[in-house]
């Protein structure tokens, strides 16, 4: 790909100006998709306004669960990260009184250091129906209430559509009927939602309600003075900024309780946020509460234990959540006012009632129901003008945060521009463009490619010429490995010059098991080392880099797929890759496995290796020495047809704060012979901030070529 093209890929892809004919164009389509539409919808509207006589009161037992994971993509089926659930009783009795009592509290994470704890000023889920104004989870999502499709003024700005119809019977025979009615913005509007309305078509009640939050004003309101908002360039540019990180999908939920009465059943709230800028950043959220063992119409009334909040009477003082006293809260809402009481954190704990153990994964069906509402909404939102969305459709975008500052010995310090702009009437999919220039090489650099982002997995099609490494498994052409260039002048990656286009494809197999495989044509040539340290130099170092390896020059056709997975407190991944030109065809297998165990001051071991084919390309042999297989050495210090290495890190204290020690063995040669090689033994110790977020270390080598005392840099260390 030439210089010329890679320019014109970023003016392409940056936004043009409006024309004077732009805007948003008139809405022609007609509010209800038909009669039948028009004639379930008023009805559903009707009773939507009346007040619901029919139930007074009722008990209930709940449940609540919180969790969140982390991932690189953002329909990823990652592993929960950690867990934390509530029970509780609630009475409720009309018009809207309600008390609400904690009874135990259990929690579960994949980390030691990180520990959900929730605690509610007011009830999260909704106790009957919703009012014309929606808004969930204890009243904080969004910042301003969305419109209610069943309110009066609804069909002023949505438009209804009969779409699906389902017959059911219950344990007693009794028949029903539900009508599914999407329902979707005619007009931008300030907070809105987009989604699906099932109703009872004997009752016109709402069975199930699922939807997604979108408008121009969701999070921040125009008449907020907040400075921080004016920094963000005014209210409409900081809503479109959260709504493109921020996704909010709700479903809510209604079973027949005594064949006559549809009451909570189960209130799903999930999302995701994304790291802004960076695209492959993502933190899944799911927080789901169950209701069961309805007692309705008992004639008990709601008994709270302060006064009324105009009586003038003292009220019970809250107590920080950590509080070994029990706590009341209390405060009033719509038509009536409400307790949430919560035991000591020891009654907590000591709740024995549960009837199974925690778990950090939803079971398998739970799971599939949540991603299904998820991307039939997201599927409904793809198809919405950017204006009712509020996401603006282009902007200055990166997937990974080394692609806006990277260093490394062939181009030194480089920058990098992105930019990504969805592409109308393809759903799910972004053109991006990215452009990169090395200050030591003095080379242009860039890609062009299209990114289908779908709930079935991530498609890729891309032109490049660019600066690749030649074993991408080990994936350290990270914004670490840069800092660790930048003060410590090591570099864990040989380098070439890439030029030709490549397809993907990356989807998750299971929870937690991620498949990706890629197809690529490319001329390969070799680069030179041509950075220097100037801050390592600064600091006392030589600055110097080892040289950068040579590869085998030509045009290559190559293919490669990776499976990665959890198992418990491990990960594992595998991985092949073939490449072949005249020049000559290899091929490789690689492997990695990584276990922690006896928890927090324990060891982690990690184990690596691979095998190539007879006298391999420079460039798919195995590189030993780096961070990665054995530490106290450099990068390629072995090279060879097999290798394998074993790292293991031990912390003996607990704390924010402690240190590590570890040790590493591997050894690198021709098949036959790799294990009669003399191997490279290193041993250190470090400094560990945050359970390995940042890591320093000290290593030196036991055996093997000697290079003296090293200082590293690492980014997600083991430990």
């Amino acid at each position: 790909m030439g210089l010329g093209l890679l320019i014109a890929a970023v003016v392409l892809a940056a936004p043009s100006a409006p024309s004077a004919a732009s805007g948003t164009p008139a809405d022609t389509l007609p509010t209800f998709s038909s009669e039948a539409a028009r004639a379930l919808v008023t009805r559903a509207q009707e009773r939507h306004a009346a007040d619901d006589t029919t139930v007074s009161d009722y008990t209930a037992k709940l449940r609540y669960r919180v969790s969140f994971s982390l991932g690189k993509r953002k329909w990823a089926r990652v592993p929960t990260y950690a867990v934390e659930e509530q029970e509780g009783t609630v009475h409720w009795q009309a018009p809207n009184d309600l008390r609400l009592d904690i009874l135990g509290r259990r929690t579960a994470s994949r980390s030691k250091d990180v520990t959900l704890s929730s605690d509610f000023s007011r009830p999260w889920f909704v106790p009957r129906g919703l009012g014309d104004s929606v808004r969930i989870f204890g009243n904080d999502f969004p910042t301003r209430a969305a419109l209610h499709p069943l309110a009066a003024d609804g069909p002023e700005w949505y438009r209804y559509k009969l779409t699906d119809s389902i017959g059911l019977t219950t344990a007693r025979g009794t028949s029903l009927r539900l009508y599914a009615v999407e329902i979707v913005p005619a007009r931008p509007g300030p907070s809105l939602v987009a989604g699906t309305i099932w109703l009872d078509s004997a009752t016109a009640q709402v069975a199930r309600f699922t939807f997604r939050y979108v408008g121009n004003e969701l999070w921040v309101d125009r008449d907020d003075d907040d400075p921080d908002i004016d920094t963000m360039g005014g209210a409409k540019k900081a809503n479109s900024f959260i709504n493109r990180i921020l996704t909010v999908d709700s479903d809510l939920e209604y079973g027949l309780q005594d064949e006559q009465y549809w009451m909570p059943s189960r209130q799903v709230l999930s999302g995701t946020l994304q790291i802004p800028i960076i695209s492959d950043i993502v933190i899944p959220f799911e927080a789901i509460t169950t209701f069961w063992d309805y007692d309705i119409n008992n004639g008990r009334p709601v008994v709270f234990d302060t006064p009324p909040p105009d009586s003038g009477a003292q009220r019970t003082m809250d107590r920080e959540s950590d509080s070994l006293a029990p706590v009341v809260r209390s405060g009033t809402w719509a038509d009536g006012r409400y307790e949430v009481h919560r035991p000591p954190v020891d009654t907590l704990k000591s709740y024995a009632a549960w009837g199974d153990s925690l778990k950090l994964d939803l079971n398998p069906q739970e799971d599939q129901q949540v991603r299904e509402v998820q991307a039939q909404l997201a599927l409904l939102a793809e198809d919405l003008p950017s204006d009712i969305t509020g996401i603006k459709p282009g902007g200055v975008n990166y997937e990974a945060f080394a692609d806006i500052f990277r260093y490394n010995r062939v181009q030194g310090p480089s920058f990098g521009y992105g930019y990504a702009v969805d592409v109308p009437g393809w759903s799910f999919t972004r053109a991006q463009a990215t452009l990169r220039f090395g200050l030591s090489d003095a080379r242009l650099t860039g890609q062009l490619g299209l990114i289908r982002e779908a709930p079935s997995g991530r498609w890729r099609l891309e032109g490049y010429r660019s600066i690749g490494e030649v074993e991408p498994f080990f994936k350290v052409n990270t914004f670490g490995n840069s800092l660790n260039g930048v003060f410590a002048a090591h570099d864990d990656a040989d380098y070439y010059l890439a030029q030709g286009g490549r397809i993907g494809y990356e989807t998750s197999m299971g929870r937690g098991l991620e498949l990706d495989v890629q197809a690529r044509v490319e001329d390969q040539q070799s680069v030179a080392t041509e950075a220097r340290s100037a801050v390592n130099d600064f600091l006392g170092g030589s600055g110097d880099f080892p040289p950068n390896t040579a590869v085998t020059e030509g045009f290559f056709v190559g293919v490669m797929a990776t499976l990665s997975g959890v198992a418990g407190t491990g990960t594992w991944r595998i991985g092949a890759e073939g490449l072949g030109g005249e020049a000559g065809t290899s091929g490789r297998f690689m492997a990695e496995v990584r276990q922690r165990v006896f928890g927090l001051r324990g060891v982690t071991l990690t184990g690596r290796g691979g095998v190539a084919t007879t006298d391999p390309l420079p460039q798919l042999a195995f590189r030993l020495g780096g961070l990665q297989p054995v530490r106290g050495f450099n990068y390629g210090t072995y090279q060879g047809q097999a290798f394998w290495s074993m790292q293991g890190d031990w912390t003996p204290l607990k704390g924010k704060i402690r240190p590590v020690l570890f040790a590493d063995v591997g050894q690198a040669g021709e098949l036959g012979s790799v294990f009669s090689q003399r191997p490279l033994v290193g041993v250190g110790a470090g400094i560990s901030f945050f359970n390995g977020i940042v890591r320093f270390d000290f290593s030196v080598p036991l055996q093997g070529p000697a290079s003296g005392l090293r200082f590293d840099i690492q980014f997600g260390a083991p430990r």
